[in-house]
């Protein structure tokens, strides 16, 4: 099982601590973005799926970083999450953890956080070796997201391995499977992936975990997938 989290504070990214969860003999760090409105506690609890998946992830020998919003007052709007503010913030993250070593860094983000993924990747690309698009959000009609979709934000080229992964029957009205396999299809990348799943159960609300797009029933097992492609894609030292 996972161990508990060790708070770390650091005023670059966050007033709220910063929850990182530890593997024996790591051979890799996972930064965590949840959708919604992010995270804006202290306790680091969210019903969000990489938050309750984390455990798979560290029992697979990867790093969990739990990103958080600056304050409990701030809410990870679309807007805010490709901001410049939000991107140093994540960079600020990123240079803590390679003053601790070198192993790849990849960003995560559920939902809503694939922005954060996208947006950084596009800034920074030299600095993490990929990310990974849960349930993420594509081109759509939305008024909220109609600017902040990975068309816009990542386009079709792309410099970092890349990992798209969905479920076909998800219902939220802005991560709709047939975007994302069209953003694949058009993505121009070093190296990509896209793991779907069609298994689960949908009793919820569209958008919220207990749905097709939160991986209802498979949760631990499209997390172990997820896991299985970091390690072995891993580069060569």
């Amino acid at each position: 099982m996972a161990s508990e989290s060790k708070l770390t504070y650091l005023p670059t990214v966050s007033n709220l601590p910063i929850h990182i969860f530890e593997s024996q003999n790591a051979s890799a760090h996972i930064i965590g973005f949840v959708g919604g409105n992010g995270l804006k506690n202290k306790s680091g609890i969210s019903k969000n799926y990489i938050v309750k998946q984390r455990s798979v992830f560290v029992n697979s020998g990867i790093n969990f970083y739990l990103f958080p919003n600056f304050d409990q007052n701030e809410k990870a709007s679309y807007k805010l999450r490709a901001s410049q503010k939000r991107i140093g913030r994540i960079r600020a993250l990123i240079e803590f953890i390679k003053e601790v070593d070198d192993k790849p860094i990849y960003l995560l983000g559920f939902s809503r956080g694939s922005v954060d993924a996208g947006a950084f990747s596009k800034s920074h690309p030299a600095l993490i070796e990929g990310i990974i698009l849960m349930s993420g959000v594509y081109k759509n009609k939305s008024k909220k997201a109609h600017d902040f979709s990975m068309d816009k934000i990542i386009g079709t080229k792309t410099s970092v391995t890349t990992l798209l992964v969905h479920h076909e029957k998800d219902l939220c009205k802005v991560t709709k499977f047939a975007e994302a396999k069209k953003f694949y299809a058009n993505l121009n990348s070093p190296k990509k992936m896209m793991l779907t799943f069609s298994d689960g159960e949908g009793s919820g609300k569209a958008c919220g975990p207990k749905n097709f797009h939160g991986y209802e029933k498979i949760e631990a097992y499209v997390a172990r997938a997820v896991a299985q492609w970091i390690i072995e894609n891993l580069p060569h030292k």
